[in-house]
């Protein structure tokens, strides 16, 4: 169902987030960019619990300030992916792990389920997605610090080692 910005208000209180539909609040579990590559400015989808679509917004510029401003805040949150720049600890329980870091958002604390959460697919970039779902980036594995690059070397994806053969670039740091 499509939403018109300009008959419905997204809210925040201390059960969640909310949107106001027909006079009656609705709960929202998660909201999601619709095209966030082709068209991230274009459609907004309000999804509920069971992750069924409450409805798609269409033009999101077209809401109320404070639901607009709301929106914005969400999707950062959302979206916004720290770049880690340091690798403080990780300290290994199991499969999963427990990171402490130090990235251009400041430091961030996760834990990650297992080595499958390492990405390398952009080797030598690496993309992790810790156990609520939200990623970090560490930009060239090559590039960290000696000491951080030993705290993760069991974690590697292969696509992440056999980069360096491919650089040619030997990193003492």
């Amino acid at each position: 169902m499509n939403l018109n910005p300009d008959r419905i208000k997204l809210s925040r209180d201390e059960k969640g987030i909310h949107v106001l539909l027909d006079g009656q609040q609705v709960p929202v579990d998660k909201i999601a960019l619709a095209f966030p590559q082709s068209d991230p400015d274009r459609y907004v989808g309000l999804l509920d619990a069971d992750g069924h679509e409450i409805g798609l917004i269409e033009e999101p510029k077209r809401l109320d300030k404070a639901s607009q401003e709301l929106l914005d805040q969400l999707l950062r949150e959302i979206y916004f992916v720290p770049t880690i720049l340091e690798i403080r600890a990780v300290e290994s329980r199991g499969t999963s792990s427990q990171w402490e870091v130090m990235s251009d958002d400041g430091e961030k604390r996760f834990r990650i389920p297992d080595r499958e959460a390492l990405d390398g697919s952009d080797a030598p970039a690496i993309t992790i997605i810790d156990e609520s779902g939200k990623r970090y980036l560490i930009l060239d594995y090559w590039e960290l610090r000696r000491e951080d690059r030993e705290a993760i070397r069991d974690l590697l994806p292969d696509k992440v080692v056999r980069s360096r053969a491919r650089r040619g670039v030997r990193t003492n740091r």
